[in-house]
């Protein structure tokens, strides 16, 4: 595939990165000279400095052999007319990246078909549905949803005093059925088999039926609690946006803003979230508003720093369950090491949309996990895929490092064995680390 990229920020660099390591013909185009050198100094892709509006510049990549145009700037506008622009020269399919609430896909100009946008995205809507996907399963580090909502992905860390600790897989038995897809110890990911035991610190990657997950996660020594109260720092986007999701669940939210008119633009925006006005790093003040008992507290200032700083204060004042907006990359290791909980990234996030996006689409979705250390793949089998069919998982020769977690079949969601027989039609859920990601697609298009 060829693709050209405009914009070498976080979410354009993440995006080349990727598409080049799966062997992709990759342009960049930047307007910046030291992002564009950067780009040109550490990835294996053409970069070219200039304006990715510009027809003369586009016509000199070859724009018109193109098969993907991704315009990620922070100028909405030029994602726009980019996208414009691609579509004129026949450029197969396009995103845009598009930040700003007036250029929603309610409004008519961003909903024009002229403009040629296969897919719009917004960074801070993602961020907010993310976060809002996790406070669903809030002893959860990370949620994901397949096969309709029926199956249902869990990370869940092991802390002291879990009683599936030292045990091997095998050993750990009940009457729902369920699978530990992966162990993530150490930074190092782990395909496991029967023998692999569980151990404190580890991070365990949990696949089941969702009706059964909670009765599973309370027999792996888990309790599922509900989140009723929420306060969030900062009146950002993504704060904006998640306080609409979370109202509409009926939940108690309080924002945090320290710019007055701000908050009244926020509290005109809003229905039942309540939005003061005041300085978040104020121990006084967080005390004063109750994080001591607040189920959840959310970090969503521009401010990395602050972020860090302020969601360690609240964990330490008592709140239930930390999450730090951090856009800095280099920061995400240390987040969870210093005691904060959860850290979203709406830059990596935005990436890992636009690449499900442009993944093949007889890919239903595709979820990258734990900042890219394996991806979850959700396909339907057809007859063409003859190695995959009318015979026992056991006997597939499936590479090391790749497992069959679930299969979704006739309205039925199961977690099968080596035994089950996959057949034509069935939606199945793939898992695989990093370092074979490149081989889920070769082996499904074997046809032998």
């Amino acid at each position: 595939m060829r693709a050209v990229i405009i914009g070498a920020g976080k979410i354009g660099y993440n995006i080349a990165q990727t598409l080049s390591q799966e062997g992709h013909d990759v342009f960049v185009i930047e307007q910046d000279e030291e992002r564009q050198q950067n780009v040109e100094e550490n990835l294996d892709v053409q970069a070219v400095l200039g304006n990715g509006a510009d027809s003369r510049l586009l016509e000199s990549i070859d724009i018109d052999e193109a098969d993907l145009l991704i315009a990620v700037t922070e100028n909405d506008e030029l994602n726009m007319l980019a996208c414009m622009l691609a579509g004129q020269y026949g450029v197969k399919k396009t995103v845009a990246r598009v930040r700003k609430p007036e250029y929603d896909r309610t409004n008519k100009l961003a909903s024009n078909p002229a403009l040629n946008i296969d897919l719009m995205i917004n960074p801070e809507r993602v961020a907010a549905a993310e976060i809002a996907k996790i406070i669903s399963v809030p002893e959860a580090v990370d949620v994901n949803y397949y096969a309709k909502g029926k199956i249902m992905l869990l990370e869940l860390q092991i802390e002291k005093g879990n009683p599936v600790i030292n045990y091997a897989l095998k050993e750990i038995h009940g009457q729902y059925h369920f699978l530990v897809a992966a162990i993530l110890r150490e930074d190092e990911l782990i395909i496991p088999r029967g023998d692999d035991q569980i151990l404190q610190g580890d991070r365990i990657f949990l696949i089941g039926r969702t009706d059964q997950m909670r009765e599973v996660e309370k027999y792996l020594g888990f309790a599922r609690r509900s989140i009723h109260s929420v306060m969030l720092l900062g009146g950002s986007r993504v704060a904006f946006y998640l306080a609409q999701l979370l109202e509409k669940r009926g939940l108690e939210v309080k924002i945090i803003e320290k710019d007055y008119k701000h908050c009244k633009h926020l509290a005109g925006l809003l229905n039942e979230a309540i939005v003061l006005n005041g300085d978040g790093s104020d121990i006084d003040l967080l005390q004063d508003e109750g994080v001591q008992d607040t189920d959840l507290f959310v970090a969503l200032t521009e401010d990395d720093k602050l972020n860090i700083l302020v969601s360690l204060m609240a964990k330490r004042l008592g709140a239930s369950k930390t999450i730090a907006q951090v856009r800095r990359s280099d920061y995400l290791p240390l987040i969870e090491a210093v005691g904060i909980d959860i850290a979203i990234s709406p830059r990596l996030l935005t990436a890992e949309a636009v690449l499900r996006f442009v993944r093949n689409s007889e890919f239903l979705s595709i979820s990258v996990l734990e900042k890219g250390s394996a991806e979850v793949y959700e396909i339907i089998l057809n007859a063409r895929m003859k190695r995959m069919i009318q015979k026992p998982i056991k006997a597939l020769g499936l590479p090391k490092g790749i497992l069959i977690g679930a299969v979704f079949r006739d309205n039925d969601a199961l977690i099968p064995s080596g035994d089950d027989v996959l057949m034509p039609g069935d939606r199945i859920i793939i898992f695989a680390a990093a370092n074979v990601v490149r081989k889920v697609e070769h082996f499904l298009r074997l046809e032998v």
